[in-house]
């Protein structure tokens, strides 16, 4: 019953997050803290790898069909969100050590909501955008984004494409790609210390064996469908999307810390 729950419901979000630049995360996280068949450090580690999965995959896909990107900010996002992943785990693990599950569940939900209604705000606003060039800058921002993605546990993908179109001056449909690369390198340094740590073992790996052939399917079409729609159906999904899921991390952070 959960594997099939789990798989059902990473795919449609890991379709999602490679369309529109969700990450994936953003949708499974909630969705399987509201579910609640597992602890929140379950939910983050399932929700790690299904990310992952699918940023390999959508990546994998753009690089064959080449997108067209600048490698040097890929490159220097990507270095800042690896040792961002580093710190956004460590500081995760520091609160569940310090604190109960529940408040650090409900910290995670009404983080997200704040940080999902404020891209909603400034993507359908008129604001200024920067167009960070500079080494320095574009590290610190790949260190910010992966710092969020990893102590979050979701990916981040509509918090990158934010930060991008505000940083970078990209559209939608291109911050989507590089997202996707952020997402790549912060799971990767946090499951990397997963396992340098040998913290594997309270988990059951074998939902694994359903999770990721499911993000690693729906990275590929939903890499498809980005190369396919225009910027503004992209807009249009991606806004419907962050709504929806806005609503319920408020949701989520309610019931866990009043209720």
């Amino acid at each position: 019953m959960a594997a099939a729950v789990y798989t059902a419901v990473i795919f449609v979000a890991t379709l999602l997050g490679a369309f529109v630049g969700l990450g994936g995360g953003v949708v499974i996280k909630p969705v399987l803290d509201a579910i609640g068949l597992d602890p929140v450090d379950t939910v983050s580690f399932l929700s790690s790898v299904a990310v992952f999965s699918m940023s390999v995959s959508s990546t994998a896909r753009h690089i064959v069909k080449k997108t067209p990107f600048e490698t040097r900010i890929i490159l220097l996002l990507s270095a800042g969100s690896a040792a961002g992943g580093l710190i956004g785990d460590l500081l995760f693990r520091a609160l569940l050590e310090h604190f109960n599950e529940g408040l650090v569940k409900g910290v995670q939900s009404l983080l997200l909501g704040c940080l999902l209604a404020a891209v909603l705000v400034y993507l359908n606003g008129r604001f200024r955008r920067f167009f960070v060039r500079n080494w320095a800058g574009i590290i610190a921002v790949g260190l910010g984004l992966g710092a969020v993605s990893s102590f979050l546990g979701v990916g981040g993908g509509p918090i990158n494409v934010a930060v991008l179109v505000l940083f970078f001056g990209f559209s939608m449909k291109d911050s989507a790609v590089y997202s996707v690369a952020v997402i790549f390198f912060a799971q990767l340094a946090k499951l990397i210390t997963i396992y340098a740590s040998n913290r594997f073992e309270p988990y059951d790996l074998k939902i694994l064996i359903f999770i990721i052939p499911a993000a690693v399917i729906g990275g590929l079409i939903g890499a498809r469908l980005n190369r396919l729609c225009d910027e503004k159906r992209i807009r249009r999904v991606f806004t419907v999307c962050v709504g929806a899921v806005t609503l319920l991390n408020f949701y989520n952070a309610a019931a866990a810390l009043i209720f």
